[in-house]
């Protein structure tokens, strides 16, 4: 919770939050937030590429006061807007280095299976597995009768489930394990029926799962997992940030500092509206440079191409977006300073318009339409960019259409009956690029869209118009420092996992 307090409820449970206390919800628990009035709760979706650690019940987590800004910087990670926004310290290995294992925390429930992957691949070969645990197959054997590499199904289980396909195997089997145990079955039984060859290897790998060995575990759930319990437990884990000690001993009072970062060159086609909520920041729109101030916001166009960079310790959230397609809408920057009393009111419409905790009734238009009416007002707009006159604006959507296509601006001209010439000074002067760099940033942009949807570079390559995925994987490669496959495993996708926090 940023302010006020709420509630988080599961099927068996529910947890009341105040400001600085969060819960982690790991991944197929279902629940439902609610938020108190004047009260502002931020989720916190953490990225696939930073789990080193798996936390599988609700763990209810205290931060000490001065952790507020950083929260909100996991926060921006977790939109995906950042290029490399990246740190040493993951929220994920934050919690759970702050949780170690502790079998006294066993609260006599049953041990959950592992997520399940989405792929349709993965997905089968999981349910394979689930439904027969003992299953000898390898996993060369599993993705050839699911249709794909084994590359592809470790990947698609890593970055899908936060686990390798070896670890996810063994946990299914631990959990199979232990409803056996639960039903009464003995331990050398169970081993053997959940595929493990011997008593030691299945004894060490329900110990690095559960917590505990499989005889500590029949003892505990002695009585069945709804009898009574041998070692009562509160309603939920609880861990303090505050008093956790890090790897080397030393206490962790600060939370770590917000580094420096900034995002990939793109073109939008949508306008969006951004806010400088902490620091300064520094945008190139349209080649044109523009600085922004705490406070400070500022709308960018659609169709411009555009960038941001931040520094340390400075923080910019995106307060909402329209579509580029409305004629309606400026295709000037406009940049205007909002008062510091208006600043909750932001930060309620941010998590509102970007994450599924939302008044009734809430309109994601609302702040856009209200800025743009500070603009009817005598005084001039901070900054101003060129405007994107009728043929640059109609190039602009039909190019973000078709990214294929290959006409151009003297053809572009002729269909639109304006000099190549004019239109040529007028697309630089609405975007500050020609339309040839202008069109390969565009599908760069899109490339990354693409394979964040995880579409294969093949398929990527045929919808942006390059002759193979070798001639994608190369300009790809010079724009970003990392080939697309590259980016694909970066894991620029987000876990199902959530931390509702300050």
């Amino acid at each position: 919770m940023h302010t006020g307090a709420g509630h988080v409820r599961t099927v068996t449970a529910r947890y009341r939050l105040t400001a600085g206390q969060g819960i982690w919800m790991p991944a197929g628990v279902p629940y439902e937030v609610d938020v108190e009035a004047d009260s502002l709760a931020v989720p916190i979706f953490p990225a696939a590429r930073s789990r080193s650690a798996v936390i599988d019940r609700p763990l209810h987590v205290d931060f000490p006061g001065g952790w507020s800004d950083w929260l909100m910087y996991q926060f921006v990670r977790s939109l995906g807007y950042l290029r490399g926004a990246a740190d040493d310290t993951g929220l994920l290995d934050l919690v759970a280095n702050a949780h170690p294992a502790d079998p006294a925390h066993d609260d006599g429930r049953p041990l959950p299976a592992p997520p399940l992957p989405t792929s349709p691949e993965a997905l089968t070969v999981a349910r394979t597995l689930l439904q027969g645990p003992s299953h000898g197959a390898g996993i060369g054997e599993l993705a050839q009768s699911a249709g794909i590499s084994v590359r592809t199904l470790q990947y698609q289980f890593r970055n899908e489930t936060g686990l390798p396909f070896a670890r996810w195997r063994t946990a299914a089997r631990v959990a199979a394990a232990a409803s056996y145990l639960d039903l009464g079955h003995g331990i050398g039984w169970t081993g053997r029926e959940v595929g493990f060859s011997t008593p030691a290897g299945f004894t060490k790998a329900f110990h690095a799962h559960a917590g505990v060995t499989p005889s500590e575990y029949k003892e505990r759930h002695r009585d069945g997992p709804t009898g009574t319990r041998r070692f009562p437990s509160p309603p939920e884990a609880r861990i303090d940030v505050h008093t956790h000690r890090a790897a080397d001993g030393e206490a962790i009072g600060k939370p770590p500092s917000i580094p420096a970062s900034r995002t990939w060159n793109r073109i939008n086609d949508f306008h969006v509206l951004v806010w400088a909520y902490r620091g300064t920041a520094q945008l190139v729109i349209g080649g044109r440079k523009h600085r922004l101030r705490r406070g400070d916001a500022a709308w960018l166009p659609a169709g411009v191409p555009n960038s941001i960079t931040l520094p340390r310790g400075a923080l910019l959230l995106p307060l909402g977006s329209r579509p580029g397609s409305s004629a309606a809408l400026p295709t000037d920057v406009l940049i205007r300073s909002l008062p510091p009393q208006a600043e909750g009111l932001l930060l309620h419409t941010v998590v509102a318009n970007y994450s599924f905790i939302r008044p009734e009734g809430h309109d994601p238009n609302d702040i856009t339409r209200r800025f743009l009416e500070l603009f009817s007002a005598p005084s001039p707009p901070a900054a101003a960019g060129g405007a994107v006159t009728p043929a640059v604006g109609r190039i602009i959507e039909e190019t973000r259409r078709e990214p294929a296509s290959r006409r151009t601006l003297v053809r572009w001209g002729a269909e639109l009956g304006v000099d190549a010439r004019t239109l040529g000074r007028d697309f630089i002067e609405a975007t500050g690029q020609t339309y040839v760099r202008w069109r390969a940033q565009l599908r760069m942009t899109l490339a990354r869209q693409y394979l964040e949807e995880r579409m294969t570079v093949s398929q990527a390559a045929r919808r942006l118009g390059y002759t193979d995925a070798s001639a994608l994987t190369r300009v790809f490669t010079r724009a970003h420092g990392m080939s697309p496959r590259e980016y694909q495993r970066n894991g620029w996708q987000h876990t199902d996992e959530e931390l509702i926090l300050r």
